[in-house]
């Protein structure tokens, strides 16, 4: 099988399958669910690579590429001593042209079952077929280059399982592509071959037209290695094969935690090839060859990746609604590297002069490959759980935390040079952990919020904006306002007056304006309430009547709000974010004495917008009506519980969409367009709304502070899921986040002052 290197960055892998392609035979089962590759003594597995050429991006990128080789090593089959080696080959000759050994010295892990199957459709993954949910499909790879059937999918077994039979349900939607007709149930003991033990066909009103279950009882309970239900015709003829459960009977399957952090492997092994050669091949073909020399190894699947001696932000990628490549800052650390989905390898952009990384001689080029003494896993920046736990962002800086946790001073860093892995040690500029991340009782996360707030006063420009933008003018100026100290009152005045100078009517905002002049009324409402300068309520209600006036009806026949007062996008349906701002705005501002519009006008909308839990819905508040996701809508859930909790009314929309938060607060920073803010308005949000949740969800995020933060400086920009490149980096993070750490202590009406507390 031919798999070639996506090229859309400086180091992608791809996965590499024997060649020829046989059926999934049974590997071995490593805890998280996770599938090993077991290679026994003296044989090997091959495969070809065909490596892509160079994008125009890659190719006009000053420095080198070279290719490198890896598979993680999991350990020994038997626990005994083992080694392996990488073979790269040239296919016409069969010459081996460069090779590596790795020694394998640990005992292989084994997991209770694994997933095999003959092959999945991305999306329709087999492991869906163990999942409990009869709602999710197993489907076989369709589309160019799909493989013919049969088609099948089972388990494989830590150790020898008695199993009665099993429980196959056909999937319960769709044509009757997959659904079986001939089908058969193979088993295969310890130590032995695949076995037929039933066979049969499907009767077609029953598995088609009704989807019912269809349950095959062994003849007596047999100990079994592994079994596959095997779809050998389909009832389409189409030869695909699908599913939505098996059940083995006999067995309970005890299903891996999707939030638990999966084991990694103990090691891996590498082989590197040198620009020169690297460069012989680009935009051909060679083989590569895992040779087990001494012993039974697992392994994970064999890598490739390409790698630069200059990564370069030119090879960043789309980041609103993509996963890079991108800007991964470890402030603490002293680096900028370009992390990318799908790696297991961080290739080193910038070294800050002076800091632990340039210290320990880390250097732009660099590949970090492990952290910690463990092989860095593969980067997952899929929003979620997958980018919360398995992101390299993550690693690094849930490693750093374990190190002050239990006294340590410095980080190892494994980096690959000239196909050795080198290890470096990280000097920390901290000394102790982070506790409860609330600066009244936290004293390393008091030192870091008085970091941010010097920060911004030095960064605060000499017209009191910050960055001449609104939104983080705003962030930082309630920032200073919420300390309560005399000078910082001062700071946010000067921003109160850029606003009011450079905003003198609402219409400044410009189209997309509804964005940012919700903004500047939630500032002059807490500037109002703080101080009682009453300059600024005309502003409010000129704000507020701009947008009451700039509504138009939704293809729903309500009333909503676009990004501006022109008219609603997407085919008259609307989105709701920008209106979630304006309504945070005017509930403060009714505390300042303006009368209520906007939430009367937009009520019904949000209604229609929002997934209701007694309707079966899940909690959050949707984009629009048409799309309830449950994906980007973390911000527009904790802006819109927010005013629902600054107004008294309509608990139970607010308190649905801050447990949703709570359950997935993992998402906070995929905000369609707002990654951030949007992130640390969630996170303000429940500071408000449910002010134990938020002590539980921020001190979830340790690891991203003690990664982020410079002692002495503030924040780095670490990366983004969506929008946070073009919404600002260093100066949005430390405006944003110096107010949400100052949220417990409710000195502001955005974060639970008394609603009666009158103006200073």
């Amino acid at each position: 099988m031919i798999v070639g290197l996506a090229a859309s960055a400086c180091w992608t892998e791809a996965a590499l399958l024997p060649d020829p392609i046989p059926e999934r035979e049974p590997g071995w089962p490593l805890p998280g669910g996770v599938d090993g590759w077991l290679v026994e003594a003296e044989k090997s597995w091959t495969a070809r690579l065909a490596v892509p050429p160079l994008t125009e991006k890659e190719a006009g990128l000053e420095g080198e590429w070279r290719l490198a080789l890896s598979a993680d090593v999991y350990g020994s089959a038997d626990g005994k001593p083992a080694k392996i080696r990488f073979e790269a080959i040239d296919p016409a000759s069969g010459e081996v042209f460069a090779s590596s050994e790795s020694a394998v010295s640990v005992a292989a892990p084994t997991a209770p079952w694994s997933v095999i199957f003959s092959s999945e459709q991305p999306g329709s993954a087999a492991e869906l077929m163990f999942d409990g949910d009869p709602g999710t499909d197993w489907h076989s790879r369709y589309g160019e280059g799909a493989p013919q059937g049969p088609h099948w999918v089972g388990l494989v077994f830590g150790k020898a399982t008695v199993l009665e039979g099993l429980r196959y349900l056909p999937r319960q939607g769709g044509f009757t592509n997959g659904v079986p007709k001939q089908w058969r149930v193979d088993i295969r003991r310890e130590g032995g071959d695949w076995e037929k033990l039933a066979s049969g066909e499907s009767d077609r009103v029953t598995m088609a037209d009704q989807r019912a279950a269809m349950e095959v009882r062994f003849e007596k309970p047999l100990p079994v290695q592994a079994f596959r239900f095997v779809v050998e015709s389909d009832w389409s003829g189409g030869g695909f094969g699908t599913g939505a459960e098996i059940e083995p009977l006999g067995v309970k399957l005890v299903r891996p935690d999707p939030q638990a952090v999966l084991p990694g492997a103990a090691g891996r092994a590498w082989l590197e090839l040198d620009p020169e050669l690297s460069q012989l091949l680009i935009d051909k073909t060679f083989g590569l060859r895992v040779v087990a020399v001494e012993g039974r190894t697992v392994l994970g699947q064999p890598r490739a990746c390409r790698l630069h001696s200059k990564p370069s932000p030119a090879l960043f990628g789309r980041s609103n609604g993509g996963t890079g490549p991108d800007l991964l800052g470890a402030g603490l650390l002293g680096f900028d590297a370009l992390t990318e989905h799908g790696q297991t390898a961080l290739s080193i952009m910038d070294v800050r002069k002076g800091s632990p990384a340039s210290k320990a001689k880390l250097k732009a080029g660099d590949v970090v490959v492990s952290v910690g003494g463990r092989p860095l896993p593969v980067n997952d920046l899929n929003p979620g759980w997958e980018w919360f736990h398995h992101s390299h962002e993550s690693v690094l800086g849930r490693s750093v935390e374990e190190v002050l946790a239990k006294g340590g001073k410095t980080l190892s860093v494994g980096v690959l040079r000239k196909g050795v892995e080198v290890t470096l040690e990280l000097e920390l500029p901290r000394t102790v952990a982070f506790s409860s991340l609330d600066p009244a009782t936290d004293p390393e996360a008091a030192r870091m919020l008085a970091d941010m707030l010097e920060w911004l006063e030095e960064n605060q420009d000499e017209n009191g904006s910050w960055s001449g933008d609104i939104k983080r003018t705003t962030l930082g100026a309630l920032a200073m306002l919420a300390t309560g100290e005399p000078k910082h009152r001062r700071l946010a005045g000067k921003a109160v007056d850029w606003s009011l100078e450079q905003f003198p009517t609402p219409e400044k905002h410009g189209n997309l304006g509804f964005w940012g002049g919700a903004y500047m009324g939630i500032l002059y409402a807490e500037w109002h309430l703080a101080t009682g300068d009453r300059k600024v309520l005309p502003h409010l209600d000129a704000m507020r009547d701009w947008a009451y006036n700039g509504r138009h009806p939704s293809k729903w026949e309500v009333p909503a709000l676009g990004h501006g007062p022109d008219g609603l996008p997407y085919d008259q349906k609307a989105l709701v974010a920008p209106a979630c701002h304006l309504l945070v705005f005017e509930a403060l501002a009714k505390r300042c004495g303006m009368k209520s519009k906007l939430w009367e006008m937009l009520m019904p909308y949000m209604e229609l917008a929002w997934s209701d839990p007694k309707q079966g819905g899940h909690g959050a508040l949707g984009y629009n009506q048409s799309y309830k996701d449950l994906d980007e809508f973390f911000s527009r859930s904790g802006l819109f519980a927010m005013a629902c909790d600054l107004r008294g009314e309509r608990s139970d929309m607010r308190d649905a969409m801050a447990k949703i938060m709570v359950e997935r607060h993992p998402w906070l920073r995929n905000s369609h367009a707002y990654g951030e803010p949007g992130g640390s308005l969630g996170l303000l949000a429940l500071n408000l709304v449910k002010p134990a949740d938020y002590q539980k969800v921020i001190r979830e995020y340790a690891w991203w502070f003690a990664l982020a933060w410079e002692p002495g400086y503030g924040l780095h920009f670490t990366q983004p899921h969506m929008g946070a490149p073009y919404m600002g980096e260093d100066d949005l993070f430390n405006v944003a986040y110096a107010l949400v750490l100052q949220g417990p202590k409710k000195s502001l009406h955005l974060t639970g002052k008394d609603r009666s507390a009158a103006a200073d």
